[in-house]
C-alpha cells in the first residue's frame, strides 16, 4: 500500500495549492514513487491504461467525494518487468462503497 498519487492523472484536482503539502501528493513521496519505477518496477494499471484519467481509488469521505469522482489514484500494483507480459487486467472497483479506498483488483494471465 504505498498512498501516493504518482502522476498529475491520478490527482483530480491537481492544481490545488495545498497538494505539495498534503500527505500522498508531495513532491518528495511522488518523486520517491519514481524511483521505484525507474529501479524496474511497472505500475500494472499504467501499462494496461497509459492515458487513463478520472480512475482513482481513494476519496476523502467529506463531501460525497466518491459520487463525485474527486478522489486520488493511491493504490497501486507493481510488478517486476518479468511479469509484465502476464499483466492481463487492473481493476479499479470504484463501483464497491464503504471505505475510503476502493478494492484494485489484478489479473495475471498465467499462460503468458
Amino acid at each position: 500500500d504505498l498512498n501516493v498519487a504518482h502522476l498529475d492523472a491520478d490527482i483530480w484536482n491537481v492544481g490545488a495549492k495545498h497538494l505539495v503539502k498534503s500527505a500522498g501528493t508531495t513532491p518528495q513521496e511522488r518523486a520517491a514513487f519514481g524511483k521505484l519505477l525507474d529501479a524496474g518496477y511497472v505500475d500494472a494499471f499504467r501499462h494496461l491504461h497509459p492515458d487513463a484519467t478520472g480512475c482513482f481509488s481513494y476519496w476523502s469521505t467529506r463531501s460525497g467525494n466518491q459520487h463525485l469522482n474527486r478522489g486520488l489514484r493511491l493504490d497501486y500494483f507493481l510488478v517486476e518487468p518479468a511479469l509484465e507480459p502476464a499483466v492481463a487486467d487492473v481493476q479499479i472497483r470504484d463501483d464497491l462503497e464503504g471505505s475510503d479506498h476502493c478494492p484494485v483488483v489484478l489479473t495475471l494471465d498465467t499462460a503468458a
